[in-house]
């Protein structure tokens, strides 16, 4: 059995901070889980407690001075934080962004219930009173991890509460930025509350002006995944009108089109029945033949924004030369609003055509796309010809050769769609085969709605 002394004086407040971090790292990450995941969370749990026993001894143990103690507990924060990001990659299948902005709002949360767990406690020495979780024991250390974690659940539940997903959309040199500025002001903070907190007015008026700023941070991170969300969905409801519009403009063309070839098939139905039509009888009819091949293209499914994108996207593969083949029960996917539908798949087949039309052999060039259920998932295929190398990014997206602050959005708009409901994506190459797989769970957007 562990002796309170033993277990406060060596062990307790050495690895404090590696539990509440490995506990906010299970909590904010909800990226797809790597392979033996139970295996890697384990041994990320131990790494992090080990690194911080470490750390924090050698601040108790090897700093002589209040001012090198001072740096070392501010080294230690630096390589928590660093730690949590690295077992969110080794854990998690997550874009940067994502793992960078859940790296701060774990940094902030952890300083928030670390500045109220102080303030609390400065508070009741101000009025001689002891907390209950001050008590120089195993049962004291046990309620202080009690309040610790009760204000991260708090926070993390507000936080889920207000934010749809993380700010993965952002761009990472902003957040990059953030992390330096955020790192830099706390290290700064963690500094002062070791040097210039002697007395215990000057040390809760520290950790109130403490808490004040990591609330700040805390609005802020929320503030900053509020307005990604936002440009976001700005964005979606931009190609989603402007799907709209060019539909209609193709229904609009289709109608002006087809009262031309009706008139110009009066006139051929005319002139068929003169003495010298006759003679150009199979002509005739290979004209007409290619004007109803012209107007067959309008695909049903089922599911008419479905119809919309499929049909666009069938007569953009016909100008192109590229063979398209469908297998698709447009009703499947009846759970997803018309805006996620025209994300989906129109993304989906812009990427793919995109792909096909650099392929020089126009007979090489060649779209499928398939759905089918799998007990109570519903799955999207779309399998491409391409040409040359895709090089699979961390995060399981293909690395874009396109430039500019838009590229790589039409996959992340479709990973994002997947893991609204329920589901993932995923894409692999084989044989000069492109293939993208699209997996969610309908239950879900009835459980959200």
């Amino acid at each position: 059995m562990i002796s309170d002394t033993i277990w406060i004086g060596a062990i307790d407040h050495r690895i404090s901070a590696a539990v509440i971090f490995f506990v906010l790292a299970l909590l904010l990450n909800t990226g797809e889980k790597r392979k033996a995941f139970p295996l890697r969370a384990a041994g990320s749990f131990l790494a992090m407690c080990f690194v911080s026993w470490l750390l924090r001894s050698f601040s108790d143990n090897a700093a002589f001075s209040t001012h090198a103690r001072a740096l070392g507990y501010g080294l230690h924060l630096l390589t928590m934080h660093l730690m949590f990001v690295g077992m969110s990659h080794f854990c998690y299948r997550a874009a940067k962004a994502e793992v960078l902005y859940n790296g701060l709002l774990a940094l902030t949360i952890f300083k928030i219930a670390w500045n109220s767990f102080k303030t609390g406690s400065s508070i009741l020495l101000l009025n001689s009173m002891d907390a209950p979780w001050g008590q120089y024991s195993i049962a004291g250390s046990l309620v202080s991890y009690l309040v610790y974690i009760s204000i991260c659940l708090l926070l993390w539940f507000l936080y889920r509460k207000l934010v749809r997903e993380p700010p993965y959309h952002a761009p990472v040199r902003v957040l990059l930025l953030l992390s330096a500025v955020f790192l830099a002001v706390q290290l700064i903070l963690e500094y002062c509350g070791h040097v210039f907190t002697a007395g215990i007015d000057a040390l809760f008026l520290y950790y109130l002006c403490a808490l004040l700023y990591t609330l700040l941070n805390y609005a802020a991170l929320l503030m900053i995944a509020a307005i990604d969300s936002f440009r976001h969905e700005n964005r979606t409801m931009h190609d989603f009108i402007s799907n709209k519009m060019r539909y209609y403009e193709m229904s609009h063309d289709g109608i002006v089109s087809l009262q031309t070839k009706c008139h110009d098939l009066k006139h051929q139905i005319a002139a068929i029945r003169s003495e010298a039509g006759k003679a150009r009888f199979n002509e005739y009819l290979d004209e007409l033949e290619d004007t109803i091949n012209e107007y067959s293209t309008v695909i049903e499914t089922g599911c008419q924004a479905v119809d919309i994108v499929l049909t666009e996207k069938n007569i953009l593969c016909t100008s192109a030369q590229v063979r398209f083949s469908y297998m698709i029960d447009g009703s499947l996917f009846s759970f997803l609003t018309e805006r996620e539908i025209y994300s989906l798949f129109g993304n989906a087949l812009d990427n793919a055509l995109e792909a096909v039309v650099k392929i020089p052999d126009p007979s090489a060039r060649l779209i499928t796309l398939k759905s089918n259920t799998r007990g109570d998932l519903v799955v999207l295929q779309v399998e491409n010809t391409f040409e040359g190398t895709v090089t699979l990014m961390d995060n399981a997206l293909p690395q874009t050769t396109k430039q500019g602050s838009g590229h790589g959005f039409g996959l992340r708009s479709i990973h994002h769609i997947a893991r609204k409901h329920g589901g993932m994506m995923s894409v692999r190459t084989e044989n000069g085969i492109f293939k993208l797989t699209v997996v969610m769970r309908p239950e879900n957007a009835r459980a959200r709605g």
